[in-house]
This record gives C-alpha cells, sequence and structure tokens, in this order.
C-alpha cells in the first residue's frame, strides 16, 4: 500500500505559501468569472437579487432580519404589529448568517449580500478543493482542475435555483475530508505531544465547521468517524480511535452551540406542534439515489443526455430535491473507480484511494433510500432527512478519485517536459469539459423576470410609502402562515414576505411564526368578516391593506370590490406586475391599541373591538 504522507510527486509542488496564494487568488478570479457568466454575466445586476422566489425568498428575509437586528431570531417589521420571533425555526448556520450580515452591512442591502454570498462560494468551494487535493499531494495543475471540478458541480446550480444558498458553500466536503484522512493517519489527535497552537488550530476548524449548516456538519462527523473506525480496524487499540472521537464531539458541541437559542426557547415557551416538524418518512422520500449521481444533470447541454434525465426524473418515484447530486462524468468515473477498488489487492493499492473508496463505501450505504438512514430516522431522530445532500462529499471523494487515475497514468510518462504539458492539457481538458458537462448556460429569461418582479414590488412598496409615510404597519391579505406552507392558489409560501423585504420602516402582518400567539391571532382575524377586519386593523393601527391577487381564485377581484365597497369606494393602488393591490386605513381621529403578545387571539380581538387600550 502506497502511504500518501510520504510519495510527493515532483511535478509542480506548492513550494510555499506565497506561491500557494497566487494560486488560490488566481484559481478564485476564474472560479467567480464562470459562475458569473452562467449566473446572466453582464445582465447580472448587483443590487437585484438573481432569484427572487421560492426559498430564495426566505434566504433574502433572514438576510435582512439579521441585517437589521443584533441577529436573525427577532424582527419588529415581520408580524406587526407582535413582531416576529423565529426561535422555533432552528437555523444552524450561524456561520453563513455573520458573512451575509457583514456583506449586508457593507453593501448596504440584502439584495446585494444575497448575490455576492452566492458568486463567492464560486471562489471558496475550489479555493478550499484545490487546498486539500494539493495536501493529498496531486500536483498543483491538477489540483487547480479539481478544484475548479468540484466548485461547477450540477449540485453549485441546482442548489440556488431551489433558493437554497446556504448550500451554495459545501467548502466543508474537502475540508472534513482532509480532516478524515488526518485522523486514519493519526495526525488529528488530540492527546499527542503536538503544540498547543496546532491542537487549538483543529479545534477552531472544527467549531468553525460546524456553524455552516448541520447537514455537512453531520456528514463531517460520519467521514472523520468512519476514518477512525478503518484506523482502529488496523491498528486493533481503542487510543487509536480517541482523535476521532474527539474531532466528532467537538463537531457535535459545535451544531448544540447553533441550535441552543432554539432548544432554550421551547424549554421556556413550550415544543411548538406546527414549525419545524419532520417525519421519519422523509428521509425515504429525501435520501440518495445511486442513479442519480451517475445520471446527467437535468437541462443536460448534449439532448441526449438531458432526455435520459428527463425520462428517469418523470417516470421513476421518489425524485425530490435529490436530482440535485449528479456528479458528471468526471466524478462519476471516479465514483464507479473506488467502489471497484474496494475488491483490489490493498498491497498495491494507493492509500488515499482506499480511504476515500471505504468512505464512498460508507456514504453509500448510509445515505441511500433504504439505508442505514431510514432506520437512523427511525431509531435516533428524524430531524436529519435530506441525505441527498451527502452528494457533495461523495462528489469530492469522486473527484480525487478521477485526478489521481489521470496522474497514475501519466506517471508512466519519462521525459519531464513532456509530462509538464500532458498534466497541463489534462488540467485544461479537465476544466473545459466540466463546464460542458456540469453546467448550463444562463437562464437569461429567468433573471429578467426575477429583476422585473423585484423592480415591480420595489415600485409597488415606494408607492405606498408615498401614502402611509414611512412608519406604519399594513396588513396583509391572504393569510399565508410562516415558515414551511404549501402555496395558497398561486401565491407562492414566502411571496408575503415581498413588501418586508422592500422598506426599511414599514411593519407587515407577514412573518409570525406559525403555532405561536401572533399567528393564531392573524389567521383568527382573516377569518372573519372583511367589516370586521377592517374594523380590528383599524383600532390596532394598520396604515393599509395589501392584498395579493395570485392568494385567490379568481385574482382577488371580488375581495378587491368588497374591500373598496368598504372604503367608500376607495380605488386600488395597483402594482405595475399587477400582483398585489394596496388600500389606504388611514382616518384622522382613530383610535388605536397597543397588543401585548402575552394575550391570547381571542382576548385581542375582545379587546379590539371595545377599544381597550393595552400596553405592553
Amino acid at each position: 500500500m502506497t502511504d500518501f504522507s510520504e510519495n510527493t510527486p515532483p511535478l509542480l509542488k506548492a513550494k510555499d505559501a506565497a506561491s500557494t496564494s497566487v494560486v488560490c487568488f488566481a484559481l478564485s478570479i476564474v472560479a467567480i468569472f464562470i459562475g458569473w457568466s452562467l449566473v446572466g454575466g453582464r445582465h447580472f445586476d448587483i443590487n437585484v437579487p438573481f432569484l427572487y422566489s421560492g426559498d430564495g425568498l426566505l434566504v433574502l428575509t433572514l438576510t435582512k432580519r439579521v441585517i437589521e437586528n443584533p441577529w436573525v431570531f427577532n424582527s419588529n417589521l415581520m408580524g406587526a404589529p407582535f413582531g416576529s420571533s423565529i426561535y422555533d425555526y432552528p437555523i444552524p448556520d450561524s456561520g453563513s448568517l455573520l458573512v451575509l450580515k457583514a456583506l449586508g452591512v457593507t453593501l448596504g442591502s440584502a439584495a446585494a449580500a444575497f448575490n455576492v454570498y452566492y458568486m463567492l462560494s464560486f471562489a471558496l468551494n475550489a479555493v478550499v478543493a484545490y487546498v486539500t487535493l494539493c495536501a493529498m499531494r496531486l500536483s498543483q495543475l491538477l489540483s487547480f482542475a479539481g478544484g475548479l471540478v468540484f466548485t461547477l458541480l450540477p449540485f453549485h446550480f441546482l442548489r440556488a435555483g431551489y433558493g437554497h444558498l446556504f448550500y451554495t458553500w459545501y467548502f466543508a466536503a474537502p475540508a472534513f475530508t482532509w480532516l478524515a484522512l488526518r485522523t486514519y493517519r493519526g495526525a488529528l489527535d488530540f492527546f499527542d505531544h503536538r503544540t498547543m497552537a496546532s491542537q487549538g488550530r483543529d479545534v477552531l476548524v472544527l467549531l468553525a465547521l460546524s456553524c455552516f449548516g448541520v447537514y455537512f456538519a453531520f456528514f463531517g462527523v460520519i467521514a472523520i468517524l468512519s476514518a477512525g473506525a478503518m484506523r482502529f480496524s488496523r491498528l486493533g487499540s481503542l487510543r487509536s480511535f480517541r482523535g476521532a472521537a474527539v474531532a466528532a464531539a467537538i463537531v457535535v458541541a459545535g451544531v448544540a452551540a447553533n441550535v441552543a437559542p432554539t432548544v432554550i426557547y421551547r424549554m421556556q415557551h413550550g415544543a411548538n406542534a406546527e414549525t419545524a416538524q419532520r417525519s421519519p418518512v422523509e428521509s425515504e422520500i429525501y435520501g440518495l439515489k445511486i442513479a442519480q449521481l451517475l445520471l446527467p444533470r437535468p437541462d443536460h447541454r448534449f439532448s441526449p443526455f438531458a432526455r435520459l434525465n428527463t425520462k428517469y426524473s418523470s417516470t421513476f418515484p421518489l425524485v425530490t430535491e435529490n436530482l440535485t447530486a449528479s456528479l458528471g462524468i468526471i466524478g462519476s468515473v471516479g465514483f464507479l473507480a473506488l467502489l471497484m477498488a474496494l475488491f483490489a489487492r490493498t498491497k498495491t493499492l494507493d492509500e488515499r484511494f482506499l480511504i476515500l473508496s471505504v468512505l464512498t463505501l460508507v456514504f453509500v450505504l448510509v445515505c441511500s433510500i433504504g439505508g442505514f438512514s431510514a432506520l437512523f430516522a427511525l431509531l435516533v431522530s428524524p430531524l436529519i432527512r435530506a441525505w441527498n445532500r451527502a452528494s457533495v462529499f461523495i462528489a469530492f471523494f469522486s473527484v480525487a478519485a478521477s485526478l489521481m487515475l489521470i496522474e497514475r497514468a501519466m506517471a508512466r510518462i519519462k521525459r519531464t517536459r513532456t509530462l509538464n504539458y500532458a498534466t497541463l492539457a489534462s488540467a485544461i481538458g479537465l476544466c473545459v469539459f466540466a463546464v460542458w458537462d456540469q453546467t448550463t448556460s444562463a437562464c437569461l429569461p429567468c433573471l429578467e423576470s426575477s429583476q422585473a418582479s423585484y423592480r415591480s414590488d420595489s415600485v409597488f412598496v415606494t408607492s405606498i410609502e408615498r401614502i402611509v409615510g414611512k412608519r406604519g404597519n399594513i396588513y396583509q391579505l391572504p393569510y399565508v402562515a410562516f415558515p414551511e406552507v404549501p402555496p395558497v392558489n398561486g401565491l407562492q409560501t414566502y411571496d408575503q414576505a415581498r413588501g418586508f423585504l422592500q422598506s426599511k420602516t414599514l411593519g407587515w402582518s407577514f412573518g409570525a411564526i406559525k403555532g405561536r400567539q401572533a399567528d393564531i391571532f392573524f389567521r383568527a382575524l382573516a377569518s372573519e368578516p372583511l367589516a370586521r377586519q377592517l374594523e380590528v386593523t383599524r383600532r390596532l393601527g394598520f396604515a393599509g391593506v395589501w392584498i395579493d391577487r395570485r392568494g385567490y381564485q379568481d385574482a382577488g377581484r371580488a375581495i378587491e370590490a368588497d374591500w373598496s365597497r368598504a372604503l367608500n369606494g376607495q380605488v386600488a393602488l395597483v402594482s405595475p406586475d399587477g400582483n398585489q393591490i394596496f388600500f389606504n386605513l388611514i382616518r384622522p381621529g382613530e383610535k388605536t391599541i397597543a397588543p401585548s403578545t402575552s394575550h391570547s387571539a381571542q382576548e385581542i380581538m375582545r379587546l379590539s373591538e371595545d377599544g381597550v387600550e393595552i400596553r405592553k
């Protein structure tokens, strides 16, 4: 067995930190440029989010909350006049939120932070993959290509299309892979004679990785523990497993710190039966499928490949977000080679390849539909449900394996100049092929649609502010709970957040966490007759009512007529795109109340009817 800690290839090694920094900078520029081109290039406007629908609206909402407040948990401008507390909805992504907050404060808007965060993901994933591949003793040129291939995974673009922005920062996969390799070698041991500074760096790295999503942290723990188990099987001593155990414990502690506010809040206020509930069945619905790892990406540039994916996705069951798992051809070759290597003679097998082979097998056995993930969901916890997201770990293992195969093939070349040219040609070929195979051309109509919708909402909210002033609360119809609810007719889950996203001072009734007092109040109020809603909202100090026509089967014609009659024939203000209308509720001398969330929905309704003034 070849020990990868020793046999460093002579070709283009990273000789010092300075040269590595230069290469990382160049790789970052190339990766960002390609990402920018594939999103829309010169049509891309940094101040307008490239995605303005679906879960993208949720991420924009969280970004705006974390920019405008000390942290993401509370906002006075959502769920107004109660305010919105989202402790019930775990967001174990403090690293991403901190980055978004810094970007938002610097750039001045949630939209700009959203866009720059996504662009940075191309550089970050590529650089961490490159550094990891170099540390695995692959040549610098092939590592450069590997970093680019990895950051251009279909996962990167398809996740962005879903609005899963946090998952586009999947640099944790190569980082945890390197930690797993060090665990196998015994280099990640917190009981050895290394300096405190070295051990401290490892602790900080593990804690930092735990702050970029519970899924990546969880998969990282699987990788580290698997490497520890391999080391234990080789040495037969429990002491050989302690480094893996401590490293896993540090990651778990970091995740626990991320979710601690939710746990503490629920202990103080009781469990919320409506928010963030998960079923063990979902581990099968969102599990990993081997076929989808090997199939071409959706909408592939090559028509036969695109048709093959469409045929599978339209005829086979349990095709969900797991369609983002495609490895591409480069990754698929490595994936199959890693599985076949398990049957090879270990004495001739590269140690790096062996470790990656075992890790790949473990991830397939654990994360696939019907695998150990189902037992975990049934016996331990259903909170980890989207096991398909482990595909980025498998992708890194597979890309690294393909690079090793190329390097092994070129090792037969004896002349140094020929070897250099062959390596350069291979690296360029890999990059070009990855762009063709793993990406699609920019969807300019999609980008233009998002931009037009965003600008329409901006103009509409600005017009509302001219009418009611920049202070006041807006009552929104139809009632839509928050978060994670089905669409209401043509109104999507987070569409009612658009008003909040476009104003810095107006309060909005949407956004009270479902199942808690403020949400119960608005749910009850929306079921009341229109005259009652008008009376209550005026007494609560609402300055206007925002109606999204997409939430009604008749495109809002009936409710628009009803509100117009109730307001003495007032003509609605209509958004430029025609999706929303607005009625002014301000009436001089109207008495208002300031409700407290300590009162029940029924009490608030009664008190608002009586005109009793309540103060917090």
